[in-house]
């Protein structure tokens, strides 16, 4: 898999496209870079992130950087609120009723 940069790409950059996954194999010594749709909640290169990195500048990376548990950048990423949401989803899905037998 060898992409071609044509500077149109969101994953474009000056040194070329910015995978987000690199991923490689010992038995054949390649490596490839899936592309897969952005994620909306990525700490890196959410919409949200960027808008408050335009914002904020060196102030926001301040600010990431001296969180010490990382909860500021999940918070304006939105990735905590999206964990909180999958968490319900799960306690939802194995909320399963013991006493309830199958019926075959």
């Amino acid at each position: 898999y060898n992409p071609v940069d044509d500077g149109t790409s969101a994953s474009s950059s000056a040194l070329g496209l910015l995978p987000h996954q690199i991923r490689g194999t010992v038995v054949t010594y390649t490596m490839m870079t899936p592309t897969v749709p952005a994620f909306p909640s990525c700490t890196a290169c959410s919409a949200r992130v960027i808008e408050e990195y335009r914002k904020g500048g060196f102030d926001f990376v301040k600010s990431v950087c001296c969180d010490v548990d990382g909860s500021y950048l999940e918070s304006v990423s939105g990735l905590s609120g999206f964990r909180e949401e999958a968490a319900k989803m799960m306690d939802e899905c194995l909320d399963w009723d013991d006493d309830e037998e199958d019926v075959m």
